[in-house]
């Protein structure tokens, strides 16, 4: 007869044959899991290893490939562009605030184009007209009653600076005591980056033929609605008796096309974009080479859309006929 001590001595040794195997099926488990673990850093490692040595290579290819691209632009500058605007006389216009390398790369190449770089002018960020010291010192250059509205300032402005830059067609200010340029420089609404060995305090006066470049995009100081945009329309359309006045819009590429403040809006626009030649990636050594074979094009009385953006109708402006 099975007495209660021999049940409970078989009860106790069933729970410990079971923990012994839990344990030993635990100890056999946790291997070959350790195991399977193992071999997964293993091919990992090996493949951080592959990705690095991946990069590494594509770092040299990109640098070699940027070094590629310097010397093809330098050497292929000298070799396209050499004397194609001999004498040509060229004023460039920026918008403070916009990234200058484009602009500064259009300068060298118009050197090896033999053209006659008149300089830089440059509208400041006075022309926000944000205070009250900016909107009096505009009224008295315009000679304007310091009581009139920032559009009607700034519109002011804007139409007698294009005035003054059409070339043969400057208009003095009254009350002024001199032109437009020395009278906005003077408040420091303009300033004026004159080519080497030049008198910066000197602007130049502008020969017939003066072809003018106009820069500017998201970064300006100014929105390009308010004053740019203003600008070139009225370089562009105000006494057109007196014939076309050559001018060239010109912006680094955007990010996005919302992003697109100056071209986009110009070649939407046919009035503009019928009377005037566009470059939208003045960053990219394509935008600086259109830049200065579309102020060529001018000259003929030839304008064109030129970039990698929406409206542009080529990358360089196509050989003329």
């Amino acid at each position: 007869m099975i007495n209660f001590r021999y049940h409970v001595v078989s009860v106790v040794a069933v729970f410990l044959a079971l923990g012994i195997g839990i344990i030993m099926g635990t100890s056999v488990i946790d291997r070959a899991v350790v195991d399977r673990l193992e071999s997964q850093q293993s091919t990992l490692n090996k493949n951080v290893d592959e990705v690095k040595a991946e990069n590494n290579r594509l770092r040299a290819d990109l640098k070699a490939e940027r070094d590629a691209a310097r010397e093809l632009a330098d050497q292929g500058s000298q070799v396209l562009l050499d004397g194609a605007l001999p004498g040509v006389p060229v004023l460039l216009v920026g918008a403070r605030g916009i990234d200058t390398n484009g602009l500064d790369s259009l300068v060298t190449l118009l050197g090896r184009a033999k053209a006659d770089y008149r300089g830089t002018l440059w509208l400041t960020d006075r022309f926000t007209l944000d205070n009250q010291s900016e909107v009096s010192d505009l009224a008295e250059v315009l000679g304007f009653r310091s009581d009139a509205s920032v559009g009607t300032l700034r519109s002011a402005a804007v139409t007698r600076l294009a005035l003054a830059l059409r070339p043969a067609i400057g208009t003095p200010l009254p009350n002024a005591g001199g032109d437009v340029v020395t009278a906005l420089r003077d408040k420091g609404f303009l300033d004026y980056s004159a080519p080497e060995g030049v008198d910066p305090a000197v602007f130049p006066t502008l020969a017939a033929g003066t072809r003018i470049v106009v820069a500017s995009g998201t970064d300006a100081v100014v929105p390009d609605g308010q004053l740019m945009l203003p600008f070139v329309r009225t370089l562009v359309t105000t006494r057109p008796d007196r014939g076309p006045v050559p001018v060239l819009a010109v912006a680094s590429l955007p990010a996005t096309p919302a992003e697109d403040t100056f071209i986009g809006p110009i070649r939407k626009d046919r009035e503009l974009a019928d009377r005037l030649s566009t470059v939208d990636d003045l960053d990219q050594f394509s935008g600086q080479m259109a830049a200065v074979l579309a102020l060529g094009d001018l000259g003929a009385g030839r304008f064109g859309q030129y970039g990698r953006g929406e409206g542009a109708q080529r990358l360089l402006p196509a050989p003329a006929a």
